[in-house]
């Protein structure tokens, strides 16, 4: 018999086709020295991350009856993921994304695309999944739904977090609706018109809120509960590709935070997966388990 997630995702799944290149180019063009086709999404991968953890989890979204379809329920099931939410929709193309990482740095470009598939509608939302699941992770996709999903977690005790990666039509109503809300660099800077973090992450902080936080790459994250500002570095690893690891710091975020951890113990927490992701090429590759996380931690200062 399975168990109700602990975490559910709902947002954007699709297929990543990942290269290592010399350089990424510019009117130009260079021969790929390692390439990957595995599932990517900020939500998916998020959901992902907590089911290599050890989450019980479930994930919610829309893809198509084609070869990419099929390759990213694969993915999902493949990790434990429940997909019975998953939609699959008889036209339509799956979303994609094409992703270069440059050799030397570890940096990467993305292009994506939603595909043409039709988002899921408010109808299509698994109203006793939302209902019995602890934690409600969404990425800002598949709006409608999505506000329909945290308004219904809210109104039963589930806790809402939202990763804050893209502006989306619709984004500022999940703001308010979030427990948790992360968001990157560039986000947290366009959004609230503020270049210092502290200020930024302070204006994060909506009217329902519990914990804001902005992530920085390399530069760490900062975050703030309303009455406290925490800073936490990145840690040092040697980086072999850095895509992902933003969705991978959230699941381990929300893993770490319905284990009952503190606020500053769930920021260090993700850093170190997102650090240990980046070791590996490939957004899912090195996502650790928990085992490896802690014990990373343990010889970490």
């Amino acid at each position: 018999m399975q168990r109700n997630p602990e975490i559910t995702g709902l947002g954007y799944c699709g297929l990543d086709y990942s290269g290592i290149v010399p350089k990424i180019p510019l009117d130009d063009k260079v021969e790929i020295i390692k390439s990957l086709v595995q599932g990517g999404g900020p939500a998916a991968t998020a959901t992902f991350t907590a089911a290599r953890l050890g989450a019980a989890t479930a994930f919610i979204g829309s893809i198509g009856a084609d070869e990419r379809g099929r390759l990213i329920s694969h993915g999902l099931t493949a990790a434990g993921i429940n997909t019975d939410s998953v939609v699959i929709r008889a036209q339509g193309e799956s979303p994609a994304a094409f992703c270069w990482t440059e050799e030397s740095s570890g940096r990467r470009s993305i292009m994506w695309t939603r595909g043409t598939v039709t988002s899921l509608t408010e109808n299509e939302v698994d109203i006793d999944l939302i209902k019995n699941t602890g934690l409600l992770h969404l990425d800002g996709h598949q709006t409608n739904a999505a506000l329909f999903a945290a308004e219904l977690a809210r109104s039963n005790g589930v806790t809402v977090s939202l990763d804050a990666g893209t502006i989306l039509p619709g984004i500022e109503y999940l703001l308010e609706l979030s427990d948790i809300i992360i968001a990157s660099e560039k986000f947290a800077e366009e959004f609230t018109g503020e270049t210092n973090k502290a200020s930024a992450v302070r204006k994060l902080f909506a009217k329902n809120c519990k914990f804001s936080a902005i992530t920085s790459g390399s530069d760490g994250s900062v975050g703030f509960d309303g009455k406290e500002i925490f800073n936490v570095p990145a840690f040092k690893v040697e980086v072999i590709d850095t895509t992902g690891a933003g969705d991978v710091f959230h699941g381990a975020f929300a893993y770490r935070y319905i284990h009952n951890g503190s606020w500053r113990e769930c920021m260090r927490f993700a850093s170190a997966a997102a650090a240990l992701k980046c070791k590996k090429f490939g957004g899912r590759t090195g996502i650790p388990d928990l085992a490896t996380v802690n014990n990373f931690l343990e010889h970490s200062f």
